[in-house]
């Protein structure tokens, strides 16, 4: 009776042991999370930031937040998810009502996250004169667990999928 407890013990702890070092494992786009950004200041002209967690080995979750600065600080918002192989991926996103969409690409190497517009689609439902396009430089190297949107409420990664950001 001891032996099977004692055996039954240590196969409890070798199954948590090795879930637990599933959970651990790097994922192959955590080389891309942190805290990206471009511009000085609102006053000075556009600013903006990316935040980026990797969310599996394929694609990455990111909260885009840019103004256009002064005098007339328009805001654009995004958090959404993007596939992301060998540092690039397309963003493409359409509302029914939008002629042509939303379409960008992103480069991701070493610390610097670039977006591109593509085809003329700038339909990304941000402020007027609101651009992404830039060279988003990493300010911060660690994964970020929350982005702050634009309310200043705390939106946590792990908990709110982009597609259950707004419900």
């Amino acid at each position: 009776m001891k032996h099977h407890f004692l055996t039954g013990l240590l196969i409890a702890f070798a199954i948590l042991g090795l879930a637990q070092t599933k959970n651990n494992q790097a994922l192959k786009t955590d080389k891309y999370s942190g805290i990206y950004s471009f511009g000085e200041s609102v006053e000075k002209g556009p600013v903006g930031s990316v935040t980026v967690f990797a969310e599996t080995d394929t694609s990455i979750l990111f909260f885009i937040d840019i103004c256009r600065g002064a005098p007339s600080y328009n805001l654009g918002q995004r958090y959404s998810r993007l596939k992301i192989e060998n540092g690039k991926g397309i963003y493409f996103s359409k509302y029914d009502f939008d002629e042509k969409g939303c379409k960008w690409q992103v480069t991701i190497d070493d610390n610097t996250l670039t977006i591109k517009t593509l085809e003329d689609c700038y339909e990304c439902g941000f402020g007027g004169n609101v651009i992404v396009d830039n060279k988003f430089i990493r300010k911060d190297l660690t994964k970020p667990e929350f982005f702050t949107d634009g309310h200043g409420h705390k939106i946590f990664f792990s908990k709110t999928s982009p597609e259950n950001y707004l419900k």
